[in-house]
């Protein structure tokens, strides 16, 4: 299935050095987070997401949303730090500054 939008993008967050730190407690943490964002940024669609042991995926909507890809980025990555600190989880730093992104006209989701 093709999904079409002229306000998609891709953006790629990686964790510090690239190091597999998305596993166990963590992964279940940023699965959680990813869930979280559309509730966070209402109007903001996440389209797909994919989850590695060192970074994380998302193909996000901004059709009806206001705010910039940053802004939803730096919330997402600290509300995972927060909630890990909270569970008592201690990776400082978790995550680059920098991230990935890249505009996107079509996505080809899977089924």
């Amino acid at each position: 299935m093709d999904y079409h939008s002229d306000s998609m993008v891709k953006a790629t967050l990686h964790t510090s050095q690239k190091k597999p730190l998305l596993v166990g407690d963590f992964l279940h943490l940023v699965q959680q987070g990813i869930r979280n964002l559309e509730r966070r940024f209402p109007g903001l669609k996440v389209v797909a997401s994919n989850v590695t042991a060192n970074k994380v995926e998302l193909v996000l909507d901004f059709k009806r949303l206001d705010d910039d890809l940053l802004r939803v980025l730096q919330s997402f990555k600290s509300e995972i730090k927060t909630l890990g600190k909270k569970k008592g989880l201690k990776e400082d730093p978790l995550w680059q500054w920098q991230y990935e992104e890249e505009a996107l006209e079509t996505v080809q989701i899977p089924g």
